[in-house]
């Protein structure tokens, strides 16, 4: 774990100096929307308790470039999909942006996500197993989405709308899909 968190920091860090020549930073507050789990390693779950369900995330945002920019993001959720369950992500993307004060975007890419809350016993009951399966641990996710950022709008700060769709392919042997609608503050320099 130790080697895990010292090259987070490292690629966070790179990430950080590739941006301060030109770029921007946002700070954002996200919903998350879950979709339905699907797997069958946890058969004992009823089906009820595995449909669609809302988090919340905060994260930041570093990005560099003009019209093709590189993107870097990281959030954390202190509930994801469940209460209980907690996430770290972090994101590479590619992002196609017009020039301007008020910015439309569209941007995917690669990334990861790490989910632990309650773990699985033999004793838990249906919505503690439920939170059991949305502790997945670490799973490789895809991202697509877009939105609009507003430019200076007082100085260097403006303000950012933005919608995304995740993907987990791999969680739990079947895949979960998520949405994620964000508002933030964007520093643009």
């Amino acid at each position: 774990m130790k080697t895990f968190s010292i090259l987070l920091c490292g690629i966070f860090l790179l990430a950080i100096t590739s941006s301060l020549e030109a770029g921007e930073l946002i700070l954002y507050r996200a919903s998350l929307d879950t979709g339905r789990l699907k797997f069958s390693s946890i058969p004992e779950i009823p089906e009820n308790l595995l449909d669609k369900q809302s988090g919340k995330t905060f994260g930041m945002r570093l990005s560099s470039g003009k019209k093709v920019c590189y993107e870097q993001n990281i959030s954390y959720s202190p509930r994801f999909a469940r209460p209980g369950v907690k996430a770290f992500q972090m994101d590479s993307n590619l992002v196609l942006q017009a020039p301007g004060r008020v910015v439309p975007y569209v941007t995917a890419g690669i990334g990861f996500i790490v989910t632990w809350g309650q773990d699985l016993t033999d004793d838990l009951q249906p919505e503690e197993l439920a939170a059991a399966a949305f502790s997945m641990g670490r799973n490789f996710s895809l991202n697509y989405g877009g939105g609009i950022k507003l430019r200076r709008i007082a100085g260097p700060v403006g303000f950012n709308f933005d919608l995304r769709g995740y993907t987990l392919p791999g969680a739990r042997e079947g895949s979960l899909n998520f949405r994620q609608m964000s508002f933030g503050v964007a520093f643009t320099w």
